[in-house]
């Protein structure tokens, strides 16, 4: 597994983690790049797992081969309205630590015995504590031999929905973003969420859609420019992702690589499954497990075999799409994001 992607448990200091979350119930609407409205939901699901560590799953990077790729044919939209907005209706933190189990393997023994922390190279909640001013973006610049590749808001975290061509679904952080000075923090989010990751709800709503509805959550890898246009940066030195993650419902994880060649594509863009866990999982992905789903256009440069690691030299995004039912709600939970470097 992926050392830097990590998880321990155990003793004093994983009670002194438990977390306490309240009920927000106050939708608000923000832009850090469009001035549209998520719509209210009242409806999002307010109950939450209650499990312990001892339940979590950790994948290696060989092991994506054996989880179904039950969304990889569901066309996706072509355009979306992307809005690193947030309200909620209910948000209660799912995980509560057991001091009697430990994992073994992952637990790191320090000065203070075995801790709970969760790490990820790239981005998790350690990034906050501690420190004076914390900083709540992911880190997609850290490894980027030329760091000019990145622009305006990279890193930052977004949430997206299906509203382009006639969809009504909702998705909506644990909590209002927002801090005195950047109004597109998501640090309330991670304080919400027991400071361990970035947690929400969602709710697909098809509306005037031909096909199944989605939401999406995710993060700025390049940024953009000046005017707005997206940024795309060359991070196939991370030789791939690791997410830790909490889902109700199955989803994919995306590598977005900007609007040109998106279009190129057909929006049939390179992507790996993601298995719901309310309990929990790691998963460490090799940028080649990234595989397009077939139904887009045939590429040259972005067959199968290499589409993953092309797309990791031209990536602007990064997100995880729920994409079901009409009416099916959901919630989800990130903990950590990091590469897939030893």
């Amino acid at each position: 597994m992926n050392q830097k992607l990590y998880m321990a448990s155990a003793g004093m200091f994983a009670l002194a983690m438990l977390a306490c979350s309240e009920s927000v119930d106050s939708p608000v609407s923000g832009t850090a790049e469009e001035p549209n409205v998520l719509m209210a939901n009242n409806d999002l699901l307010s109950s939450s797992s209650i499990v312990e560590l001892s339940s979590f799953s950790v994948d290696t990077p060989n092991s994506s081969a054996d989880v179904p790729n039950s969304s990889a044919e569901l066309p996706t939209i072509s355009s979306s309205s992307e809005i690193p907005v947030s309200s909620s209706s209910s948000s209660e933190p799912s995980w509560l630590y057991s001091s009697a189990y430990i994992p073994p393997v992952l637990c790191k023994i320090g000065g203070f015995g075995c801790a709970v922390s969760y790490s990820g190279d790239l981005w998790s909640p350690e990034t906050y504590y501690g420190k004076d001013e914390p900083d709540d973006d992911v880190k997609t610049s850290s490894f980027a031999e030329d760091k000019s590749q990145f622009g305006i808001n990279a890193g930052k975290w977004f949430l997206d929905i299906d509203t382009a061509d006639g969809g009504k679904s909702t998705i909506q952080w644990a909590a209002p973003v927002g801090v005195e000075g950047d109004s597109t923090s998501i640090l309330p989010v991670v304080e919400e969420c027991g400071e361990r990751g970035v947690c929400g709800t969602f709710k697909l709503d098809r509306g005037d859609l031909s096909y199944d509805p989605f939401v999406r959550v995710g993060f700025n890898v390049a940024g953009f420019d000046s005017n707005g246009v997206a940024l795309t940066a060359d991070v196939s030195n991370w030789t791939g992702i690791c997410l830790m993650y909490e889902a109700s419902q199955s989803a994919i994880l995306v590598l977005d690589v900007g609007d040109s060649l998106d279009q190129v594509l057909k929006y049939d863009l390179p992507n790996v499954p993601l298995a719901r866990s309310e309990a929990g999982s790691v998963k460490c992905f090799e940028w080649s497990k990234f595989k397009r789903a077939g139904w887009g256009p045939s590429v040259e440069g972005w067959d199968d075999d290499v589409a993953g690691e092309m797309a990791a030299r031209h990536l602007s995004k990064v997100y995880i799409q729920f994409q079901e039912r009409n009416g099916t709600e959901g919630k989800f939970h990130i903990f950590a994001v990091g590469t897939n470097l030893d």
